[in-house]
């Protein structure tokens, strides 16, 4: 049998797609704000990120990860046991040890693990101001389809997050739009942001015990490796057979790689 992993080499690669967890106005994933459900997970309540997280307002807090590759960890080995948090906010204390699962695969595409362990993702994302340098009109996808927001030099607009394939949620008036970044490259300063966010992942440990876990983080734990993908879509737990290959690509891999440039095709197996 022949199967290749498409790695997540570049765990944040820009792009959408994302097929779990809700968008600030979908009820599950999609591609983000906006969005309609993706197939998976029947659609939970929206947890109130704010309230459960303790972020202030100066942050954007949205459903999901961003890319069209969105990225995910694996845990390969035995008895992992990671430091975790009751509450998902980088300032609290890791005062939770979370034993994880061998072989579970956190990833969004993976909708089975998701409802199995009641996962929720979300992505808390610093909001930066963004400054117009010319009069212009660029061009943005509303209810009723391409639409023109009329922008003058000076005004400013306050970045929200990053969606994936160039598309970028921007405040401006009060009012949330997504943009194809490449709009606003030329005739904003949106080119010098730079961008702060944090990757949440509510996992149930082994035992029952639910806990947050950001992705930063756990990544780099003994025994967690970036989750492999299989295609567009498409993610599992990971089977006892398949586990060297996957360590095997993921060794090969170096971090930052384009994934879709980093497809590794293991030997035939008989």
């Amino acid at each position: 049998m022949r199967f290749g992993w498409v790695l997540a080499g570049a765990l944040l690669l820009a792009a959408c797609g994302q097929k779990e967890a809700a968008a600030p106005d979908a009820s599950a994933a999609g591609t983000g704000p906006g969005a309609a459900a993706a197939a998976g997970e029947a659609a939970r309540p929206e947890l109130d990120y704010a309230a459960i997280s303790g972020y202030d307002d100066t942050w954007f807090l949205s459903g999901g990860w961003p890319g069209e590759y969105p990225p995910g960890f694996a845990v390969l080995d035995a008895d992992v046991k990671v430091p975790a948090r009751a509450r998902p906010n980088p300032t609290d204390p890791q005062d939770i040890t979370c034993l994880l699962p061998q072989y579970a695969n956190y990833q969004l595409w993976n909708t089975a693990r998701t409802d199995e362990d009641q996962i929720e993702y979300f992505v808390a994302t610093k909001k930066v101001p963004v400054t117009v340098l010319e009069d212009t009109d660029v061009e943005f996808v509303g209810e009723g389809g391409i639409q023109t927001l009329s922008l003058k030099k000076g005004e400013q607009m306050t970045y929200l997050r990053y969606i994936g394939e160039g598309v970028t949620v921007i405040s401006f008036n009060g009012q949330e739009y997504e943009f194809n970044e490449g709009e606003l490259s030329n005739v904003t300063d949106i080119a010098n942001t730079a961008l702060e966010e944090n990757l949440w992942v509510r996992v149930t440990c082994l035992g029952g015990k639910q806990a947050w876990l950001m992705f930063d983080e756990v990544i780099d734990e003994a025994g967690i490796y970036p989750s492999p993908i299989t295609g567009y879509g498409d993610a599992a737990d990971i089977a006892p057979e398949e586990v060297e290959s996957v360590r095997e690509a993921i060794a090969t891999d170096a971090y930052g790689v384009n994934a879709q440039e980093a497809e590794i095709i293991p030997p035939s197996e008989e």
